[in-house]
């Protein structure tokens, strides 16, 4: 039988200065020490170090060297922190898995309190958290270990950590927080597409309601309308159901009533940065060409889908749709005529919609973010609930830092002529 491995943890903390590290681990070296695993932290001056310590080969007594290592607090100026790891056993530690959460929106007392209360009341444990944007405006990234998560009668681990997920996200929609929460493995994915169902996240429902009247006065001589829908993100589909209606109207009539869309603030400079971030870019529209062409014709988009008016041979509309018609249910598969073109996994997408039902295109995706949903949802891995679509970039793992160089390097965008 093998002898039994003599390891030590130390832990140090105190104000930083030149040389620590190097202080800390010199006198490990002189006690024929083996450092087999480590974490330093540097933040605003204070220093942090975790070090698990392997002294099998050392002949010395563990008193004696945990007395010798407690002589590095007079060295240091830290306060220094011993203890044994309790496994003897040369077995390779298992790695915990994680999630992985980002939080951001108006910033108010109590996020991280109540978060961080709602995750120990699971038995789960914050491994790290980090500010990525500070101010007015709030973000937050934390890893936490879900393996000890306590699950309930007839519950497996899976089920327990999915009900947890949906408490955090009920918790961050009551505080008015935007939230991500992602597996470890889709986080760790590389994503290469963006992936926008635009009448539900990129036009403001105000644009949307001033184009269905601009289009019903144009209309109203006829005797004809177009009836709203129950539901504001449906009215693209809504004038697609009701394209007869359209019937006799010329492209310029058309176009002047599709002027009134327009996009949230920074959506534009979005797409750029997302571009220079190497991402391609789609956008998903049951809407009409003749109605988004002018949004459309941002430079930087790689694919837009839309659906397609029939015009007769004196320039005006045939009331009837170009085939393939696209619905919210073909939009899944306009998701994998792109993965094809572009040789892409699912895993590697990330879909904006707005989460409900009817959006399976954002089903078993790489990050699937819903914004502002209403109604019933399907699961989703992020909420989204700004109308700063910049904002979304946080939800990538950009941070504050990132976001600025990006802004002052990006150019404008500009549309196409």
């Amino acid at each position: 039988m093998p002898a039994p491995r003599k390891i030590l943890t130390l832990s140090a903390i105190g104000l930083d200065s030149p040389g620590l590290v190097s202080r800390i681990t010199a006198p490990i070296y002189r006690l024929n020490g083996n450092i087999i695993d480590v974490e330093e932290n540097c933040r605003k001056g204070l220093f942090s170090i975790f070090l698990a310590i392997d002294f099998t080969s050392s002949s010395l007594p563990a008193e004696e060297i945990r007395e010798k290592l407690k002589g590095i607090e007079k060295e240091t100026d830290l306060k220094v922190i011993l203890g044994e790891c309790g496994d003897s056993k040369p077995a390779v530690p298992r790695e915990p898995n994680h999630l992985f959460v980002t939080i951001l929106g108006v910033d108010r007392p109590g996020i991280i309190s109540r978060v961080s209360s709602l995750t120990h009341r699971h038995n789960a444990n914050i491994e790290s958290c980090r500010m990525i944007a500070r101010g007015t405006f709030f973000s937050m990234e934390m890893a936490i270990a879900v393996d000890d998560v306590r699950t309930g009668e007839r519950e497996t681990l899976d089920e327990a950590v999915d009900r947890m997920k949906a408490e955090l996200k009920d918790l961050c929609t009551e505080l008015k927080q935007s939230v991500v929460v992602q597996n470890e493995s889709a986080y760790r994915q590389a994503k290469k597409i963006v992936v926008f169902d635009i009448e539900v996240c990129l036009i403001p429902d105000k644009a949307s309601r001033r184009f269905l009247d601009n289009l019903n006065e144009i209309l109203a001589p006829l005797d004809r309308r177009i009836e709203p829908p129950a539901e504001q993100g449906l009215w693209a589909q809504a004038v697609a159901d009701q394209a007869h209606q359209l019937k006799g109207l010329s492209v310029q009539a058309l176009q002047s009533a599709g002027k009134a869309l327009e996009f949230h603030d920074g959506v534009p400079e979005l797409i750029s940065i997302l571009k220079s971030m190497g991402y391609k870019v789609a956008f998903l529209s049951t809407g009409l060409d003749c109605f988004l062409r002018h949004m459309y014709e941002i430079q930087a988009l790689d694919y837009a889908f839309c659906n397609s008016m029939h015009f007769q041979e004196d320039g005006t509309a045939a009331g009837t749709l170009e085939e393939p018609v696209l619905t919210s249910a073909t939009k899944n598969e306009i998701l994998e005529f792109i993965m094809n073109v572009e040789n892409i996994r699912r895993d590697q997408v990330v879909a904006v919609g707005d989460g409900s039902p009817r959006s399976r295109f954002m089903k078993d995706v790489g990050l699937s973010i819903a914004c502002m949903p209403g109604g019933t949802a399907a699961p989703v891995d992020g909420i989204f609930s700004s109308h700063h679509m910049l904002n979304i970039l946080y939800c990538l793992g950009l941070s504050d830092a990132d976001l600025k160089r990006y802004r002052e390097t990006v150019p404008s965008p500009e549309r196409v002529e």
